[in-house]
């Protein structure tokens, strides 16, 4: 396997950056609904959504967590997957 040591100007190298948002803007909302989004098109599962947030190895999402608690997350959740089918007695 080939392997090149990092370059101080490798185009490829990730590099975060912000945007300015409207004043009145959730970020938080944005950035979680986002994310959501992209994992559900990916496939991911609805129960495994809040595990993606809980692990610290997810900086973005946990600091979302983190912020706004999971009521927040599961919010989002609801609305980007549909309201959770229960069983009528």
């Amino acid at each position: 396997m080939a392997e090149k040591d990092f370059e101080a100007d490798d185009p490829y190298e990730l590099v975060p950056v912000r945007f300015p948002m409207g004043e009145g803007v959730d970020a938080d909302a944005v950035m979680a609904r986002c994310f959501i989004e992209e994992y559900a098109l990916m496939g991911m599962p609805r129960l495994k959504m809040l595990q993606l947030f809980r692990s610290d190895f997810f900086a973005g999402t946990h600091a979302i967590l983190d912020r706004r608690g999971e009521p927040f997350i599961q919010a989002i959740v609801d609305d980007v997957y549909g309201p959770v089918a229960t069983k009528e007695a």
